[in-house]
């Protein structure tokens, strides 16, 4: 099949058809040409760290949920503003 046949074809498909399709290319050019990019173990583990991190909870600090910073943050524009009139 000639590439001028294929693009028509190629056009229709949607968009998550054509990644899949990008990757099978990658994936058959490259072994044409002796290598391989197909998923290793790595990828498993990798896949097990980002679900770790997905049940992680998360703390995250604000100075609007500490009184002391709260005011310190108020004294130093108190202190910005009394310094640039």
């Amino acid at each position: 099949m000639l590439l001028s046949e294929l693009l028509p074809t190629v056009n229709q498909l949607s968009h998550q058809d054509k990644l899949r399709l990008l990757h099978f290319l990658l994936l058959a050019v490259a072994k044409e040409e002796g290598c391989s990019l197909e998923l290793t173990g790595e990828v498993d583990s990798a896949n097990e760290l980002l679900e770790q991190l997905a049940s992680t909870e998360a703390v995250v600090w604000s100075p609007q949920t500490d009184s002391a910073s709260v005011q310190a943050l108020s004294d130093l524009l108190v202190a910005a503003k009394e310094g640039s009139i």
